[in-house]
């Protein structure tokens, strides 16, 4: 499997050269009714890896408050209605823009978490005034401390979920498919532990463990863990003890050290 690293380092040339051509689109668009314009995406991380299905370059535009301007005014009609956001075509690249409101400290902490995690991985392309740079500090401050919150919170909920009269209640019933599911909700619930570990928010769900094998602070071989954990017979007792056991020893162990700083 490509690590994240190894496909940034790959894509360097070209994600390079689609960050410039996005921002030479930039210069021909009236930016009268916008606050702040964003990078997001796959080619604000460096990954950016298009196959047979092409890509598109992932822009969050910010209006000023209180501008009644829709994405069609500035980048004219939407030419992708499949897809849930403004989609248009220009000069053989495609873009994909989330057209939204102002999103200062306040707004940020409505957000779902995905939704944080796209935020702040989000590069600034334009931001005149420095508004989004000054609340971008603000969000970052509290979400030091919503962080450790929910470190806390989702930790609790996989004692919960593993608990001995848990495990014995679905035991007794030889109800080692329902076993096996809190086990699995168990195992993603610590993957978005370890994105708190790193002073993240989880990411979209189609994604986040892939991501998460990329992570600074991990547990030792958690690639070859993770490969175990996910490989299971989801009708077997000893298989489910033993991924237990192993969860339990390499995973939550591990989480436990960040839990009692």
């Amino acid at each position: 499997m490509k690590s994240k690293t190894e496909i940034a380092e790959q894509q360097q040339g070209f994600i390079d050269a689609l960050k410039q051509k996005t921002i030479d689109f930039l210069y021909t668009i009236d930016k009268s009714e916008i606050e702040t314009i964003l990078l997001s995406g796959s080619v604000a991380r460096g990954d950016y890896f298009p196959g047979q299905f092409d890509g598109m370059i992932d822009l969050t535009v910010m209006k000023k408050p209180g501008s009644e301007a829709a994405p069609e005014d500035i980048f004219g009609k939407n030419e992708d209605e499949d897809i849930p956001f403004h989609c248009i075509k220009r000069d053989d690249t495609w873009y994909e823009i989330n057209f939204i409101d102002f999103i200062n400290a306040e707004a940020f902490k409505k957000l779902k978490i995905p939704e944080r995690n796209a935020l702040l991985e989000s590069k600034i392309l334009y931001d005149p005034n420095h508004k989004y740079e000054d609340e971008l500090m603000n969000i970052n401050i509290w979400s030091q401390v919503d962080l450790k919150k929910l470190l806390h919170e989702e930790f609790r909920y996989i004692i919960y979920l593993l608990g001995d009269y848990k495990v014995d209640r679905w035991n007794r019933r030889q109800a080692y498919l329902q076993m096996n599911e809190n086990l699995n909700a168990a195992i993603r619930t610590a993957i978005h532990c370890l994105y708190y570990i790193n002073g993240l928010y989880w990411s979209a769900e189609d994604r986040n463990l892939y991501y998460s094998l990329s992570l600074e602070k991990i547990p030792e071989n958690y690639s070859r863990i993770i490969m175990e954990l996910c490989t299971q017979k989801p009708d077997n007792e000893s298989d489910y003890f033993h991924r237990e056991s192993l969860f339990k020893s390499e995973i939550m162990r591990f989480i436990e050290q960040f839990i009692r700083l």
